[in-house]
């Protein structure tokens, strides 16, 4: 609504030109705003994205012509939303770009709240920081995980004030009575207040107490998601991105920035990721998973012998503390593959023990004749390749072939032992039900017999099969795309 048709009360009023003030000031460090070739193309982009002219006037100043715009468009309903994503389409991830994201929150905040005198609430609030178990709360609350840059409660409150509600109880009321017992005592008795006000206003006092989430268990398995694509045609780069939840039944990852690595620097690159995800993790009890996502350059790189604290005195392997898997990268992008891909994790449920699940492949099975026995026999789940898939090799072809034909789970050993006894300990551990979920459990398996191989005599690693397993272990309702980046961008994970 146009401020001609709206009186503010004096505190909200202040707050609009505090607000205003500050977006201005903001924006006038912009490179694109102070040139004037950019500026016109913001201007033609809001322009399209508003869906008509903006009646904006061009003064001779800079100053009084950004806040003649931003003027336009804190006035028209998302006008200002439009004007900070119309900026960050051309100067993506820029410091004023996220700054005008908050400041576009803080917006909401001031429309939103207009019939109420919450100024205090932003200075009381912006002293408290956002923890882990708040982030928890919000994303159990909303089923959607903060942005990385809502660094203080209020921050976290005005990101929510400015997000669409898809309950009766707006996300918003919730935290604030999460809040009411992270205040000072001073201002404990004002902040329950406004908590009962706001309810009362929006006719949810009841539903409140019946929105609040179930505190999480204190156990539960999280998840580190690293994935490696070459980097352009430099042969010996690979971009590095990665993704992180902690345990929670919608998988909706947070978005870690991505890196530039040389091949030879792979592992450290990983073990520093790993380092700042336990710190990330301190406060929390339960198992973390890795999984690799990998190109098919590196489908058989031997992911499993890499160390975690490489700077240490003593490196250990990952192995010794996480369940590893590997994933594939061409699989989770080829959505073609995805429908039978499905079809065969359904039947990861299915306990009917008389189901043939686990295919050992002969070492003259490749191409058309697996294949055909792969779609003969659909209730497979487990595919033991006949050879380690090396560049043209056999194991190779098989490996294709089991990944467009939907197979879930992938196993080989990389230095060859008996085809026979790598058969036999893969049907044992799918075979053997009273100790866990068979299929949907082979992560943890797999992470057993590594552990039990490495506490062996190091004299005889080379001999004990836990050494060289790999598991390729694939579910295709948990994938990373689309996630939100640690720098607050949301980026599209696969083309």
């Amino acid at each position: 609504m146009h401020e001609t048709q709206r009186r503010y009360s004096p505190s909200v009023a202040e707050e609009r030109r505090r607000l205003v003030g500050q977006i201005a000031t903001v924006m006038e460090a912009s490179s694109v705003i102070r040139d004037p070739n950019s500026r016109q193309l913001l201007l033609q982009e809001l322009g399209h994205a508003l869906g008509g002219t903006l009646g904006y006037r061009e003064l001779g100043l800079l100053r009084p012509q950004i806040v003649e715009l931003v003027t336009v468009c804190v006035d028209r309903p998302g006008g200002l939303r439009c004007l900070v994503e119309c900026l960050e389409l051309l100067e993506p991830g820029s410091e004023q770009t996220i700054t005008l994201l908050r400041l576009a929150d803080e917006w909401q905040v001031a429309e939103l709240f207009s019939d109420h005198d919450i100024p205090w609430l932003r200075s009381l609030l912006s002293t408290l920081e956002v923890t882990a178990e708040l982030r928890r709360f919000v994303a159990q609350t909303r089923a959607t995980p903060a942005p990385p840059w809502c660094e203080t409660a209020w921050q976290l409150f005005a990101h929510l004030a400015s997000a669409n509600a898809h309950s009766e109880v707006p996300p918003w009321l919730p935290l604030l009575d999460r809040l009411a017992t992270a205040v000072p005592q001073a201002s404990l008795d004002q902040m329950r207040q406004l908590v009962a006000q706001l309810a009362k206003d929006w006719g949810v006092t009841d539903q409140l107490d019946a929105s609040q989430p179930s505190p999480p268990t204190p156990t539960g398995t999280a998840y580190l998601v690293i994935q490696f694509e070459k980097y352009g045609g430099d042969d010996d780069t690979y971009i590095m991105s990665h993704w992180y939840q902690w345990a929670s039944p919608v998988w909706q990852p947070i978005r870690g920035e991505d890196r530039h690595v040389p091949y030879t620097e792979l592992e450290a690159a990983v073990d520093q990721v790993i380092n700042e995800t336990e710190r990330r993790w301190a406060d929390q009890a339960g198992a973390v998973t890795i999984e690799f996502v990998l190109p098919w350059q590196l489908i058989n790189e031997p992911v499993d012998t890499w160390r975690k604290e490489l700077h240490s005195r003593m490196p250990s392997p990952l192995t010794t503390e996480y369940p590893l898997v590997i994933r594939s990268l061409e699989r989770i992008r080829a959505s073609q593959w995805h429908r039978v891909w499905r079809s065969r994790w359904r039947d990861l449920a299915d306990r009917d023990s008389e189901r043939k699940l686990v295919r050992c492949a002969a070492s003259h099975h490749a191409d058309v004749q697996l294949e055909a026995t792969l779609k003969r026999e659909n209730a497979i789940v487990v595919l033991v390749l006949s050879e380690s898939p090396t560049a043209d090799s056999v194991g190779e072809r098989q490996l294709l072939v089991a990944l467009r034909s939907g197979v879930p789970a992938i196993v080989w050993h990389r230095n060859s032992p008996s085809k026979e006894d790598l058969c036999q300990t893969v049907a044992s551990m799918v075979g053997d039900r009273a100790s866990g979920s068979g299929l949907t459990d082979l992560p943890n398996r797999a992470a057993r017999l590594r552990q039990l191989a490495w506490s062996e005599d190091p004299e005889r690693l080379d001999q004990h099969i836990g050494h060289g397993f790999v598991i390729l272990f694939d579910d295709p309702d948990r994938q990373p795309g689309g996630a939100i980046s640690a720098d607050g961008d949301r980026r599209k994970v696969f083309a």
